[in-house]
């Protein structure tokens, strides 16, 4: 467990890895029960005991001078709202930049925002990194990221990224940027190495992609006809790793109840309530998963972590002893917070709704129980579609 926690957070952590709540009883206690983290507190964790509505009204009307003072306090009594608890990326890098953040600081707020910490190889980024870095203000960093914009445009994505183009590496270079000259050199001539991608996480994408299409098979398995028959398509994988009949058949009941509130009125609407929101926003669909393949979008966190789950051979113990719980989850909860932190995301937080279920799901006495307690968990939350057989 970390030792950073809070309090509260700490509380959360011990109630999703107790062994005293049942299926339903933790379906009702994050939705009743749980102190999700909002998004007024992670950004009060930097203000510093500044007041933050005026501090960040301030600052969005002095880097945009064409916006109102009425619509300054909108936006940010938008962002403050008790449950509110996200931004876009941008929109958080620039709030780094009023907050007057170091760079340390504005990657620990990105990351708890965006899931992500400020992407170095991102040529759109390291423009952001190196503004902080020298201490700039934003208005200042904007003007700097414009007049880059020629040179932005030559970073592409590769394929295959070469063997120098992984973010330690990347990291190193830009940190030692001093100038506005040595950035600029520097985003012309490392542009085939640069991308807005992440490519440790992809890699492990297609390599757990490939372990899910392909399983590994004994070699008489291997040798019979069926072999083919084992091999699993996209829609198997999000069926049966991505919990699609729950949480993708629930998103469309959502969508299709709009369609018919919108003409008939209130009655039979199916809403989502704001933990099932939390839970399914930016649910991978087969569009989602083939486009992360070719690299047309960026993989995200869940997937990640849905995927390490699903390929996880489990704890290799030495000992000639049987592991405990504690043990089995402590070293699964480590492996993967790894994982996370190797691909630039942020680590388990047991204040956020997936993160507190992916905690209760992995808290269990075997690895094999994992799946069928996620099952459980989202046939609660989200109920599940009935294939009827076609007769």
């Amino acid at each position: 467990m970390n030792s950073d926690m809070t309090e509260l957070s700490r509380a959360m952590y011990d109630e999703a890895t107790s062994d005293f709540l049942t299926v339903q009883d933790a379906v009702e206690y994050l939705e009743k029960e749980g102190r999700m983290r909002t998004l007024r507190e992670k950004l009060e964790k930097f203000a510093y005991g500044r007041d933050l509505q005026t501090v960040l009204t301030e600052g969005l009307m002095k880097n945009h001078p064409d916006l109102s003072k009425d619509s300054a306090r909108k936006r940010v009594r938008g962002w403050l709202t008790s449950d509110s608890r996200s931004l876009e990326k941008p929109d958080a890098i620039e709030v780094c930049f009023i907050l007057g953040l170091s760079l340390e600081e504005a990657d620990q707020l990105v990351a708890s925002i965006a899931e992500e910490g400020l992407h170095w190889r991102s040529p759109d980024e390291i423009v952001y990194i190196f503004a902080l870095k020298q201490g700039m203000a934003y208005p200042e960093a904007r003007a700097l990221y414009e007049e880059m914009g020629a040179l932005l445009k030559g970073a592409r994505e590769e394929r295959a990224p070469q063997e120098d183009s992984f973010t330690p590496i990347i990291r190193r270079e830009v940190y030692a940027l001093q100038s506005k000259e040595e950035l600029a050199d520097y985003l012309r001539q490392a542009a085939p190495r640069l991308g807005r991608c992440h490519n440790t996480a992809y890699q492990l994408f297609t390599e757990m992609m490939e372990m899910l299409k392909n399983p590994q098979l004994d070699e008489a398995m291997a040798q019979a006809e069926v072999m083919d028959a084992e091999k699993l398509t996209i829609r198997d994988i999000l069926r049966e790793y991505f919990y699609e009949n729950n949480v993708l058949y629930a998103k469309e009941l959502v969508r299709e109840s709009k369609k018919k509130n919108s003409r008939l009125g209130e009655s039979g609407k199916r809403i989502f309530t704001a933990i099932e929101k939390s839970i399914s926003d930016s649910w991978p669909d087969e569009a989602t998963l083939s486009k992360m393949k070719s690299r047309k979008t960026d993989v995200t966190r869940k997937v990640l972590i849905l995927l390490f789950l699903a390929t996880d051979a489990g704890p290799d113990f030495d000992e000639e002893e049987e592991p405990t719980r504690d043990e089995v989850f402590q070293d699964l909860y480590q492996r993967l917070n790894d994982m996370l932190n190797l691909c630039g995301f942020s680590a388990l937080d047991p204040r956020a709704p997936f993160d507190w279920l992916i905690l209760y799901c992995i808290c269990v006495p075997d690895m094999f129980d994992v799946d069928a307690r996620m099952r459980a968990m989202f046939k609660t939350m989200f109920g599940e579609r009935m294939e009827q057989e076609s007769e």
